[in-house]
C-alpha cells in the first residue's frame, strides 16, 4: 500500500513539472525551489528553539552530534520517526539538524529528508525534492537529501557536511 502511495505521489509530482516544462509562463526550476524554502522555512521557523521542535515530535536523537575529519559537520540529527514512512514532502522533512552554538544554546542548521529503503530500494531510481535526487545511504539503509536553510554552506546548500559546522 505504501509503495502505491509513493509511486502515486511521485506521478503527480512528474506530471506537475512536465506540465510546468510546457507552460512559458509556469515558474523556472529556480524559482520553484525558492518558493519551496521560503515555505519551508516559514514551517519550521519556530524550530529555532530546540524545545519546539521537540515538542512537536522531533524528539529522538539519531545521531550524537556528526561531524567529518575533513569535511566538516552536520550537527545531531532530530527525527520525527513516525515519518520515517517513505513520505517526500518539502514540508515533513524527517530530521531536523542541530548543532551546539558559541553559547551552549542548540543552533537550527536546517534539514534532511529520510527515505528508507523499505520504501525505495537502493537500486531503484532516487526520490528527488527540490529538483535534486537524493543520494544513497548503503551503511544505514535509507535515501537521504541534506538541506542548509538556516545555516549558509560554502560547498552548497544541498550538499551533505558543512565545513562550518563542528561538534565540541
Amino acid at each position: 500500500m505504501r509503495t502505491i502511495k509513493y509511486v502515486a505521489i511521485m506521478l503527480g509530482g512528474l506530471f506537475l513539472l512536465t506540465a510546468c516544462k510546457d507552460d512559458p509562463a509556469a515558474p523556472s526550476e529556480e524559482e520553484q525551489i525558492t518558493r519551496m524554502l521560503q515555505e519551508v522555512r516559514e514551517a519550521t521557523a519556530s524550530f529555532a528553539d530546540i524545545d519546539h521542535a521537540i515538542n512537536a515530535g522531533w524528539d529522538t536523537d539519531l545521531s550524537g552530534c556528526v561531524e567529518h575529519p575533513t569535511e566538516g559537520g552536520m550537527g545531531h540529527h532530530y527525527a520525527r520517526l513516525q515519518w520515517l514512512d517513505g513520505r517526500v514532502n518539502h514540508l515533513e522533512p524527517q530530521v531536523l539538524l542541530y548543532a551546539p552554538g558559541d553559547d551552549g544554546e542548540m543552533e537550527f542548521l536546517g534539514l534532511e529528508y529520510v527515505v528508507p529503503f523499505d520504501f525505495v530500494g537502493p537500486d531503484e531510481a532516487p526520490p528527488v525534492l527540490f529538483f535534486h535526487a537524493f543520494h544513497p545511504n548503503h551503511e544505514q539503509g535509507f535515501w537521504a537529501l541534506h538541506v542548509w536553510t538556516e545555516k549558509d554552506n560554502p560547498k552548497g546548500m544541498f550538499y551533505d557536511w558543512n565545513p562550518d559546522v563542528s561538534c565540541p
